[in-house]
Parts: structure tokens; C-alpha cells; sequence
């Protein structure tokens, strides 16, 4: 069953339930099914993706959905999106109507659609097709132009059903929800969610600056299923009594965007000792998610670092002869938005399925996958050739520290030299206490000169760790 025959039926079984909250915003089934159907009929003659831009409205979600049952798919833009990035982005998908659940300050030739400037309509009904693209979401390039993204509709039903196939039945069915939803993490909440006939509960950018907020979310909904990045979860771990007496409809965690780390699993596994606790892989290009592992004690017991699982249905994974993992199947993206060369670069055919070169370093051991850092994320140091991740990983092991990045710090196109920053409680002997037990688990030419201590490492708007920021504060 596609996701928007499964959104029909909750419309119609469960017309008043809430399907939205966020702050005093709500939104019932009933409601997006018809204000969605009502801007689905205002664009439908669209040649172009409607373009979505705010930040935690209901009114991106409305427009979203009535994206999809157009048929014409959508491009969520993020109001913490610089201006100028986002003129590059309108520039690319040249949309004959944008969605403004907030004020946009870019020049566009695109109509601007305000909140309500449509009327409600009870029914809408538009033959879908499963390789029309449902979603185009924009990451960064690497020469400064954001990449579009396209993912088919197939690509989107495939991952919803997996999705839903890990979590289980909850009476009370909350889903709470990071990622800005220009971020392709925000796709495994709000989907499941609504797919599962849930409530999403929102976490906005201000949220994330007071984590006393995000408590409050949690003390007012009973959530039962937590989606964000491994980053947003240590901050989440330092709220008190964070906690499965605490919280006991909290039973399921899902993680992807980022490496989960030993330390941060276990101690959510401590805390929340029934949990379905979910590590995820896998890049925008592959429909967010491709492989998926259970964290149990005895996975913990095992391993470490931790593996990223197995693939999940209609995927399979396979290495170049670099080591480099391919993901082959109906996860894998149409491509690129107008970037054919950059789309033969990273997307090729074998045996018939689409698949994606990912840049990552993987291996398979008992029967599940591992990532082991990117191909182009190595520095080369006084002629030796390393991982900043291995380093960070070590790190991160050591008693009292949180979080960790190795910055490399470069002249002239040269790198002289490693500084990490480290969060941690202030302690005068960390820093040196920090390169004494590196020294039992690192080469010398691997030990960071400087360790700069923390109170907390910045987040980007994605909830990810803001490595350039850190290389600012260090450069």
C-alpha cells in the first residue's frame, strides 16, 4: 500500500486525531487531507516541483503532501538556509509556485502562495506513478553549488513500509521529529509518523538552543519514537532523568546522518534498558536509509565501533575494488537535478538497478556492514597517510569526553599540524591527561598538538556537529 492510500485511511478512520504539533500549532488528519487537497488542485498544472520554504510549520507538511498527490513532488527549503544559497537553488529548479509558510526575502520570478490563499476541498484524486519523483532535497557540492537530489516515488513508499516495519504498534503514537525538513533525516519522521497514523512532534531551531524546551515536548507528549542524528542525542543525553522511568512510552530511537558511537549507545541503552534503539546508514542519494542494526547489549558486548547492519528490502550493498561501498536498487536516486556529469560520476547501472557510488569505506564481518570513514576524508601528515575519524574515535573513549572533532590545520595547502576540540567538563589536566592515553591506543604522528576543551561543540540546523565552525574558532 503506497503512503497516500495509507493517509486516506487514516482520514477516514480517525478524522480528528491530531497528525501535527508544533509549540500551539496543531493539525488533524482531516485537516491536511483537505487543505492538502486544496493547494494540490491549485498546482497541479505545474511543469516544475513546488518549492516548500519555512522551518517547523505545519503549512511545509501541508505542502508536502499536496506536493505529492499532484504528482509534481516538492523541494523543501529550510528558513535557516542562506539567502544566497537558496537564490541557487531557485535558480536550479526555475518553480512556477513556492509555498511560504514564511517570509521570503529572494528575488523570484516564481508565484508566491501564502498560508489559506486556497480553499479546503474534500476530495482530490490524481493518477500517481511510482518512478514520477516525489522529493528533491538539496545537499552541499563540492564546488559551493548545491546538488538536487530526486527521489521516485517508489524510492519513498519502499522506505516508509521499512520504517514502519520497526516500529511497533503504540497506543499512544508520537513521533518526535529534529531534522529541519530540508534535511533528508526528517523524511524517516514525518513519513513513518503519518504513514503509522501518529502525531509528529516538532523540534525547532530555537528548541534545540534550550534543551529545557525539548523536555518540556517530552513531559507534554508521550513520544514514543525518537528520530535525529547521533549529535542531537548526546545533547538529549544530558537532559536529567532522561530516562525510561521517566519517559516510559519512549521505546523507540532511530539514528542515522552521522557514525553512532559506542559510548553514546550504551548510554542510552543504560537509560532506556527495553528500547528498540536503531543504528542507520545511508546517504540522500539512497532515500535516506539502506541498512539498519538493533543495539542490544549483546551487539554492544561485541563490537565496537558499531556495525550499520543489514540492507534493508530491495537494496543490496556491494564493494569496488577500492573499498568503496555501492548501493544497487530501488532506494537509489533518479540522479541530480540538471548535473548530468556529476550524475555519471556518482550513479551507474549493474545488472539492471540503479546504483550509487557513496564515497564511504566499508566492510562486512558476521554478516553485517560497517562503515569505516570516507574515502576522501583521509589527511596526509609529515608523509603519513590517516583518519581524523579514527582519531575522533579514540577520543571519544576516553573517560569525561562527550563529543570530538580533529581539525586539521593546514598552510599553504599543507597540513602542519592537528588541534581537537573536545566537550568536556573544564579540567585544567584534561589536556594532558588527553594526549597520555592516546599514546596506548594511537601511533605518535596521530596525537593532536593542541586539545581544546569545551563546554559543547556547535550544532549545524540539521543537528549535526559544525565541523566549520570548529575550523573557524581553530584556524
Amino acid at each position: 500500500m503506497n503512503f497516500l492510500t495509507q493517509l486516506s485511511h487514516h482520514t477516514t478512520d480517525k478524522p480528528d486525531s491530531l497528525c501535527f504539533i508544533h509549540r500551539e500549532e496543531q493539525m488533524t488528519y482531516e485537516e491536511l487531507e483537505q487543505l492538502s487537497n486544496g493547494l494540490a488542485a491549485m498546482v497541479v498544472e505545474s511543469r516544475q516541483p513546488l518549492v516548500v520554504y519555512g522551518h517547523m510549520s505545519k503549512w511545509m507538511i501541508v505542502g508536502m503532501i499536496a506536493a505529492l498527490k499532484a504528482g509534481i513532488g516538492y523541494v523543501p527549503i529550510d528558513t535557516s538556509i542562506p539567502d544566497e544559497r537558496v537564490a541557487k537553488i531557485l535558480q536550479k529548479i526555475e518553480p512556477e509556485y513556492i509555498l511560504v509558510a514564511e517570509p521570503l526575502e529572494v528575488a523570484t520570478e516564481a508565484r508566491l502562495i501564502e498560508p489559506g490563499q486556497w480553499p479546503d476541498r474534500a476530495e482530490f484524486i490524481k493518477d500517481v506513478q511510482p518512478e514520477d519523483i516525489a522529493y528533491t532535497i538539496f545537499t552541499s557540492g563540492s564546488t559551493g553549488m548545491p546538488k538536487g537530489v530526486a527521489i521516485k516515488y517508489k524510492s519513498l513508499d519502499d522506505f516508509t513500509d521499512w520504517m514502519v516495519s520497526l516500529y511497533g504498534a503504540s497506543e499512544k503514537n508520537y513521533w518526535l521529529n529534529q531534522a529541519p525538513l530540508s534535511f533528508d533525516l526528517s523524511v524517516m519522521a514525518v513519513y513513518p509518523a503519518l504513514a503509522s497514523g501518529g502525531t509528529l512532534v516538532m523540534i525547532d531551531k530555537e528548541m534545540i538552543k534550550k534543551p529545557a524546551e525539548i523536555q518540556q515536548q517530552l513531559t507534554e507528549y508521550p513520544i514514543s519514537a525518537w528520530v535525529s542524528t547521533p549529535s542531537f542525542m548526546e545533547m538529549g543525553l544530558l537532559l536529567p532523568q532522561f530516562s525510561q522511568e521517566t519517559y516510559p512510552n519512549l521505546r523507540y530511537f532511530y539514528f542515522c546522518g552521522e557514525a553512532l558511537k559506542h559510548k553514546t549507545a550504551s548510554q542510552l541503552k543504560n537509560n532506556f534498558a527495553d528500547a528498540f534503539i536503531y543504528n542507520t546508514y545511508g546517504p540522500t542519494e539512497a532515500t535516506v536509509a539502506v541498512t539498519s542494526v538493533r543495539v542490544t547489549d549483546e551487539l554492544l558486548a561485541k563490537y565496537n565501533p558499531l556495525p550499520v547492519g543489514s540492507p534493508r528490502p530491495k537494496t543490496t550493498l556491494s564493494l569496488s575494488e577500492e573499498g568503496e561501498l555501492l548501493i544497487h536498487g530501488d532506494a537509489v536516486s533518479a540522479g541530480y537535478i540538471k548535473e548530468p556529469e556529476k550524475t555519471a560520476q556518482q550513479f551507474f547501472k549493474a545488472d539492471g538497478e540503479r546504483s550509487y557510488r557513496t564515497g564511504d569505506k566499508a566492510e562486512i564481518k558476521d554478516g553485517l556492514w560497517f562503515i569505516n570513514g570516507r574515502i576522501d576524508y583521509q589527511i596526509k601528515l609529515n608523509g603519513y597517510r590517516m583518519e581524523l575519524e579514527e582519531i575522533e574515535e579514540q577520543l571519544t573513549k576516553i573517560n569525561g569526553i562527550r563529543q570530538a572533532v580533529v581539525t586539521p590545520i593546514e598552510k599553504n595547502g599543507k597540513v602542519q599540524y592537528l588541534v581537537a576540540s573536545v566537550s568536556a567538563e573544564a579540567d585544567d589536566q584534561l589536556a594532558q591527561t588527553v594526549k597520555q592515553q592516546l599514546k596506548s591506543t594511537l601511533p605518535e604522528y596521530m596525537i593532536p598538538r593542541k586539545i581544546r576543551v569545551v563546554d559543547s561543540l556547535p550544532m549545524t540546523p540539521n543537528g549535526k556537529v559544525d565541523r566549520q565552525r570548529i575550523k573557524e574558532a581553530v584556524s
